[in-house]
């Protein structure tokens, strides 16, 4: 493992090499998780996040509502609340907009490899949490790769309205299979340059060792049990075999993503897991099953010590770690919220509720067995 003072000095190289993402460029992929964005959508459900209205937790503290703040942090989650409009595949105009997405993404990785890693693009490479494929396709453009790209068919069902069912997950296979194959068509990949499998990272059936690279886009924050990825990740890598991951982590302030994004500034963070049901069935009960359920089991709580403790569980060594903050965020963020999260995650700080994005570059030793 590599001195402290070294590894400050590699992140600071990434700074001066250009590294530099700004978060609200990306504002858009932090809404990946939402799925397709068809144009029509139904009116929005019933809420009551009137003016002056305030919501009191259990430790009898009032929080002021702001009915426009999901609004501004996630402009499309209405999508999320429309059965059709949720369930509807992407325009070819949307597949387009991806893949050139796709494309400064991949070109940020590789950027991030050579100046933390020394490493390139080569190799056999697995994208965890693919859904259309689009950055599968930009990875397999690069001469001398072979990519395997692997997502969760239930992932996508259990955040819809309604109670999920066992036929929806197998529907929902044979779709994400014909939208990849039409993103493959709009981005013009090569005919079965991608192998496409449904796997779930925690409990990976892939073979042990046969992968020079793992990378994920705004994937890390909906894995239920982080510690468990980064040990299987850390066993599919060969030794030598490096890692990068791009995530909107649940603490920033469009950390609730759709579903959870509340009327009160990072409020799905300073409220308690009690408080936030009391809020969504008080709040917005038209919609607070579904909301729940993303909630508890599509939302991780991985604060950066968090991650820093499961990338050294797993015995891998950070290279570079990169909270990427929006310095227009801290006017907004109220001066109790520190503590107020803190007394949910002990662990949380103030980098955690101010970085829109986290990066993470690691490496899979080459005396690993």
């Amino acid at each position: 493992m590599r001195p402290r003072a070294v590894a400050r000095r590699v992140v600071r190289a990434v700074v001066r090499a250009g590294l530099r993402i700004p978060p609200m460029r990306r504002a858009v992929a932090a809404e990946l998780a939402a799925g397709p964005r068809p144009a029509g959508v139904r009116p929005p459900p019933t809420t009551d996040a009137a003016p002056g209205r305030v919501f009191v937790d259990v430790h009898g503290v009032e929080h002021p509502l702001d009915a426009t703040l999901r609004d501004r942090l996630k402009p499309s989650w209405r999508v999320m609340c429309d059965p059709v409009a949720v369930a509807a595949p992407p325009g070819d105009d949307e597949l387009r907009r991806r893949a050139r997405k796709a494309a400064t993404s991949v070109t940020e990785m590789e950027r991030a490899l050579a100046v933390v890693a020394g490493g390139t693009l080569t190799g056999r490479v697995l994208e965890i949490g693919c859904y259309d494929g689009a950055v599968a396709y930009e990875i397999a453009r690069r001469g001398g790769t072979e990519v395997v790209a692997s997502d969760l068919a239930r992932y996508y069902v259990l955040q819809r309205p309604g109670q999920p069912e066992v036929a929806a997950v197998a529907a929902q296979q044979v779709a994400l299979a014909a939208l990849r194959e039409r993103a493959g068509n709009v981005a013009g990949a090569a005919p079965r340059s991608v192998d496409f499998i449904e796997d779930d990272i925690t409990t990976s059936r892939l073979e042990t060792a046969s992968f020079d690279l793992i990378t994920s886009f705004e994937v890390l924050e909906h894995v239920r049990q982080p510690a468990a990825a980064f040990a299987s990740m850390a066993r599919l890598l060969r030794p030598g075999g490096l890692m990068y991951h791009d995530y909107n982590p649940f603490f920033s302030s469009n950390g609730g993503h759709s579903l959870v994004t509340l009327d009160v500034p990072w409020g799905h963070a300073r409220l308690g897991s009690a408080d936030v049901e009391r809020y969504l069935r008080e709040i917005r009960s038209t919609e607070a099953d579904q909301a729940l359920r993303f909630y508890r089991e599509s939302l991780n709580r991985m604060t950066l010590a968090d991650l820093r403790a499961a990338v050294a569980g797993a015995n891998l060594e950070l290279l570079a770690l990169v909270p990427w903050f929006d310095r227009s965020l801290l006017p907004g963020l109220p001066s109790q919220a520190v503590d107020e999260v803190r007394g949910n995650y002990p662990s949380a700080t103030i980098e955690d509720l101010l970085g829109t994005f986290v990066t993470v570059v690691a490496r899979r030793p080459v005396s690993a067995g």
